[in-house]
This record gives C-alpha cells, sequence and structure tokens, in this order.
C-alpha cells in the first residue's frame, strides 16, 4: 500500500468509472429494447452508482433494482424496463 493512500484512492477511481461504465452500458441495453433485463453483480459500488445512475435510468424509462447484500455491505443492480 502507498502511505499516501493515492494508489489506493486511484485505484477506487478506476474502479467506479468502469462500474459507471457497465451499468450505462445496461441501462442503454434496456431501454433500446435489446434487452429486457440486465443483471449487474459483484459491483464494489453499487450503492453509490445506484444514487448517482437512478435519474439517468429513470429518464431513459428503466429502473435500477437494488438486490441488497446481508449486512448492509453493498448491493448487486439489475436494469429493468419500466412499464407504462
Amino acid at each position: 500500500m502507498d502511505p499516501t493512500g493515492q494508489l489506493d484512492a486511484r485505484a477506487a477511481e478506476v474502479r467506479l468509472r468502469a462500474e459507471c461504465d457497465e451499468v450505462q452500458a445496461a441501462i442503454a441495453l434496456v431501454a433500446r429494447g435489446t434487452a429486457t433485463r440486465v443483471s449487474l453483480s459483484g459491483l464494489t459500488f453499487g450503492e453509490q452508482l445506484l444514487a448517482k445512475l437512478g435519474p439517468e435510468a429513470r429518464l431513459a424509462g428503466v429502473a435500477l433494482v437494488p438486490s441488497w447484500w446481508p449486512d448492509d455491505a453493498g448491493c448487486d443492480l439489475a436494469v429493468c424496463r419500466v412499464d407504462g
């Protein structure tokens, strides 16, 4: 570990960006009708992405549905079409 924490912060930033891209791609797939549902599991930043990308998903006509892990340690996300 870097004593300044810069390496850990950089790794977290890279991971967050990658997960954000994955969720945005899933939103696009479902919004276009290419898929009816996409599940994303093992996310490090699932809870933060739910808050950050939830409005974007709603605007696209889809929902981010969390599947909470035990002890509130985070969540997986499903992207689903919103009917109506």
